[in-house]
């Protein structure tokens, strides 16, 4: 029975000994700045105490990335929280840097915030970042602080924290109060840059000894303050009817956003250049406990992590591949590569060279419903629906070209070309100038071409060319995006072919060149004939 014990206990020792081993479902890369050893199954056995599955395996080797922003590192960031333990009437708990006050009873007091969520954190070059929150979310901070002795006759006969605040700008967005840990829920009508600042008041009662009166009470207010972005869809789009049923699709968004969803389940879709990885904030890998005596270090029981988007190699994409939308056009800024703005150990498929920063998507599809469909942005949760969304209709028609050969000579023809709207019977104008936003309708409709040579219209919409060469003519109307003019058409293209025995005159052009090309040949024959009679010899009787 003792050695039954004994083994037990080894056992269970060495089980609290391993660490837990890494996911397998979608938290499967939980903070990518962990090292990437890439264990083989045995030693990944011998570190975990279990065979990896091959998802597991892999993530010992890389940082596996998410196509949308996942919702893991909010939980995950909740239950380190919930282990966050504030110290007490003698012990205050921060992590290294935090700010912190001493005024009188009042020692070593500070407010850090611990993480806001949802929230992104955005690599948009090598000089620059920017933090991302949603309008609507939680703020978790630690408030802390130790009390001193008083002197003289006095006893403390109360401290707390009385009041935490959340502001964003000037606008306060949540509060509490009588917590050290507090989970605040906020609300805010503030965008774009902001600054968002946790303050809290702490206070400490002290009073005689043996009385109840004069009681005095002394407050400390302490803050910190993050820079941050409030994140905010505010899309414009633009739709357009192909002729032969299919829907074109513009979506224009200024901040950086995630994509779009053409279905309610989200099986057809097109997303941007941005992907996602989770990581811990390396700012809470320890501690610092404050004592009158002196300070001490120690890891915390969690930390909190984040999400981090990264413009990726795999670049603006549709979704499924084969029989999803297709992605027509993207346009944006072009940006440098952020490189050194990931952590360490981070392994991600970064862009390597100069990328396009996503502002605008096109895709065609089948139908696009706008009442399903809605775009999302680079922030959990936070999206619009298209339905919502400034919308513009624009038609595609398509052109009359028409091409035929009006005159010919032995040598030339003279070959007709129009084009012109089916409608109205305008000519379609193609020496607009390009309007400089990818969404505009003042552009040319497009290039016209006549066997890859540029072909220019009059007034009317007509021209001619004159032609030596015998052959086949071909005119092609490349036309342009239907983003940037009004109306749009699609392509088309006609072709006419030119011979010069295609008419009567053509023969006998060929019959006159036969003849006055044979006279030649005819003379030297004749002469040569004469020439060889006169030179033959009459045989000898």
């Amino acid at each position: 029975m003792s050695l039954l014990v004994g083994v037990t206990l080894v056992a269970v020792g060495q089980t609290a000994a391993q660490p837990t081993p890494p996911p397998a479902n979608e938290t499967r890369t939980v903070d990518a700045r962990d090292p990437d050893p890439c264990l083989t199954p045995a030693a990944y056995n011998a570190t975990y105490g279990a065979p990896p599955t091959p998802t597991q395996q892999l993530a010992t080797c890389t940082d596996l990335t998410y196509a949308a922003p996942p919702a893991h590192a909010a939980a995950l960031t909740a239950d380190a929280f919930a282990a966050l333990t504030p110290g007490n009437a003698t012990t205050a708990v921060a992590p290294p840097g935090a700010t912190r006050t001493t005024r009188g009873l009042i020692a070593d007091a500070h407010a850090t915030l611990f993480a806001v969520h949802p929230a992104t954190q955005i690599h948009l070059s090598p000089t620059e970042s920017r933090q991302y929150i949603a309008p609507n979310g939680t703020v978790r901070a630690l408030i802390d602080y130790r009390v001193r002795a008083p002197t003289g006759n006095r006893s403390v006969i109360r401290y707390r924290v009385r009041e935490v605040r959340v502001s964003i700008g000037d606008e306060q967005v949540g509060s509490a109060s009588g917590s050290q840990t507090p989970t605040i829920r906020y609300s805010t009508t503030q965008a774009r840059h902001q600054p968002l600042t946790v303050t809290a008041e702490i206070t400490v009662t002290v009073a005689p000894n043996g009385t109840a009166g004069n009681v005095t009470t002394q407050t400390v207010a302490v803050s910190d303050t993050h820079s941050v972005w409030i994140y905010r869809l505010r899309p414009t789009a633009y739709t357009a009817t192909y002729p032969d049923g299919d829907t074109g699709l513009a979506v224009y968004q200024g901040t950086p956003w995630h994509g779009v969803t053409l279905t309610r389940n989200g099986s057809q879709r097109v997303r941007g250049v941005w992907r996602y990885y989770t990581t811990r904030a390396p700012r809470w890998d320890r501690v610092e406990v404050r004592r009158a005596s002196g300070t001490t270090q120690r890891a915390p029981a969690g930390q909190p992590i984040g999400v981090v988007a990264f413009p990726a190699r795999i670049g603006p994409r549709a979704d499924p591949v084969r029989e999803g939308p297709q992605l027509t056009a993207v346009w944006g800024v072009s940006r440098s590569p952020p490189a050194s703005r990931l952590g360490s150990n981070v392994s991600v498929g970064l862009v390597r060279e100069a990328y396009t920063r996503t502002y605008g998507l096109a895709l065609r599809n089948e139908t696009v419903t706008p009442e399903t469909a809605r775009v999302h942005g680079i922030v959990r949760g936070v999206s619009a629906p298209l339905s919502a969304a400034p919308r513009s209709e624009r038609a595609i028609r398509r052109p009359n070209l028409s091409v035929q050969v009006v005159a010919t000579s032995p040598s030339t023809a003279t070959i007709r070309i129009a084009l012109h709207d089916p409608q109205t019977g305008d000519p379609i104008d193609l020496t607009g100038s390009q309007p400089p936003s990818p969404v505009g309708d003042d552009g040319p409709a497009g290039t016209l071409r006549l066997n890859d040579e540029p072909v220019a219209l009059n007034y009317s919409g007509v021209t001619t060319v004159t032609v030596s060469d015998p052959g086949l003519y071909t005119v092609t109307f490349e036309p342009a995006s239907w983003r940037t003019t009004t109306p749009a058409y699609v392509a088309a293209s006609e072709s006419v072919r030119w011979h010069p025995l295609g008419t009567v005159g053509g023969w006998v052009h060929l019959l006159e060149t036969a003849i006055w090309g044979s006279i030649p040949v005819v003379v030297a024959w004749v002469a040569g004939r004469r020439i060889g009679q006169y030179l033959r010899t009459e045989p000898r009787q």
